[in-house]
């Protein structure tokens, strides 16, 4: 998985329980010049990124268990005639801070040959298979349209723009033989007139 020292999944064990920097190199015995160079490094960086990732969601599941409790503890504030307005103010903007803030949008990730042909079903599998004998590729099932654009989309590259001809500059003469400038000539009348 990741190539990396006992001393440095300390370090980052350290990092993802709330330690600063300089408390993680403290408790590994090295230098914070140390951990600031293993930090430049691709596979220090995704360890940590992935123990960050592994602690959030311990405590995202620790939230979701405790939830309930939460809502009824709001609950009794709310209800309660004698909470003081601040706390009532408190806990409802809590409350609708989370219901009118909309969840983070994913970005999609490109397009992936491997996890398009996961995503294909079997009539679709066989449809594009060379592998099969001759009567199976005689498939009358149609493939999934979306997967056909992917798979097209994917397989063709896109090409650059060519101009058939050089671009003519504003300050070049007009290409029509005028003798003046094309900015001051043919720019702005349509091609067949400057042709």
């Amino acid at each position: 998985m990741f190539q990396l020292t006992p001393q440095q999944f300390q370090v980052i064990d350290a990092l993802s329980n709330g330690a600063t920097f300089t408390g993680a190199a403290a408790q590994a015995g090295i230098h914070r010049n140390t951990l600031a160079n293993w930090r430049a490094s691709d596979d220090f960086r995704e360890a940590l990124a992935s123990a960050h990732h592994d602690r959030g969601a311990f405590y995202q599941d620790r939230a979701v268990e405790l939830a309930d409790l939460a809502f009824e503890a709001l609950r009794k504030v709310l209800t309660d005639p004698k909470s003081s307005p601040s706390v009532l103010l408190r806990a409802a903007t809590l409350i609708i801070g989370k219901i009118t803030t909309p969840p983070k949008l994913q970005k999609e990730k490109p397009v992936d040959m491997v996890d398009m042909l996961a995503a294909m079903d079997a009539a679709d599998r066989a449809y594009f298979s060379n592998d099969q004998p001759a009567d199976a590729q005689k498939c009358t099932t149609a493939p999934n349209q979306a997967n056909v654009f992917s798979m097209h989309n994917a397989a063709q590259p896109q090409e650059p723009y060519r101009r058939p001809e050089p671009k003519i500059g504003r300050n070049h003469p007009c290409p029509c033989g005028s003798g003046k400038k094309y900015k001051q000539c043919c720019l702005n009348k349509p091609l067949t007139a400057s042709a």
